[in-house]
């Protein structure tokens, strides 16, 4: 009896409807992502994402919506490109581009990087730009990195102002707080926010620290005098001593690497 009871208990739960707009985009998921995108890219698509089960879908709303408007952007992109300039994508670049993508289209700026780079491989004009490294790079960044690099690309500056900072030692050495204290262009960015992106970056190559050289102006340098983070270091150092703090002056740059990345996968302003 007990058994009997429990299975008419179960009956009686409901499953919620999905909303027609979901039940669409996910319709929309199973087609060619459209015959604009070229049969090889088509069939990379679906090799990459499958088909699309609706039952599991209902638990990955979320996830249909955000692949949904990846495939619109994507065949936007590419009706965008003049017909005299498509080309069938590199299988090399675009395989990947769609396997490592479907790890981060929940994100706006790593989705649309992604975008940027697999319609540029079916654009002549940048298809030799597109470089079969860029997925895995791409796959590695997190929507900071993405965002701070964005910014660097967008200063249009061949180097920009970066610094060690601490505190100065009575014994000539000093203490560091700081190894890269920066400040983004229009990003609004802490400094402290920037540290572990400006590591990620540089791990990728895409930008390059030095501090074996530096800006003349030593302007340039004032935001970076500025920062809470460097006040507060002024704060201590002047409670404990007279000296100024630690300030080793030096510069970040995108790497060739780093240019022909951003050329492609930010493209223009």
């Amino acid at each position: 009896m007990s058994d009997d009871s429990t299975t008419t208990n179960l009956s009686l739960v409901s499953i919620p409807e999905v909303p027609d707009s979901v039940d669409n985009a996910m319709h929309n998921l199973t087609d060619a992502p459209t015959k604009s995108m070229g049969q090889t890219l088509s069939s990379i698509w679906d090799l990459v994402f499958g088909p699309i089960n609706h039952a599991a879908d209902k638990r990955r709303i979320k996830y249909a919506i955000d692949l949904e408007q990846y495939r619109a952007q994507l065949t936007q992109s590419i009706e965008q490109i003049p017909e005299e300039k498509k080309i069938e994508p590199d299988i090399q670049v675009a395989a990947q581009a769609l396997e490592n993508s479907k790890y981060c289209i929940s994100s706006d700026i790593l989705r649309k990087m992604f975008v940027n780079l697999i319609s540029g491989s079916m654009n002549s004009d940048t298809q030799s730009l597109a470089h079969p490294a860029f997925p895995e790079i791409l796959k590695q960044l997190s929507p900071d990195d993405a965002l701070l690099l964005k910014d660097i690309y967008f200063s249009n500056q061949p180097s920009l102002p970066i610094a060690k900072v601490g505190l100065n030692a009575n014994n000539g050495g000093h203490t560091m707080f700081y190894d890269n204290l920066f400040v983004p262009n229009e990003l609004d960015f802490s400094c402290t926010k920037c540290l572990l992106s400006l590591s990620s970056l540089e791990r990728a190559n895409l930008i390059s620290i030095s501090y074996n050289s530096w800006r003349t102006d030593d302007s340039a340098y004032d935001k970076l005098r500025h920062t809470p983070e460097y006040l507060e270091i002024e704060k201590i150092s002047t409670s404990f001593q007279a000296s100024p703090p630690y300030f080793s002056k030096g510069i970040l740059q995108l790497t060739a690497l780093g240019r022909v990345f951003c050329s492609i996968c930010i493209g223009k302003r």
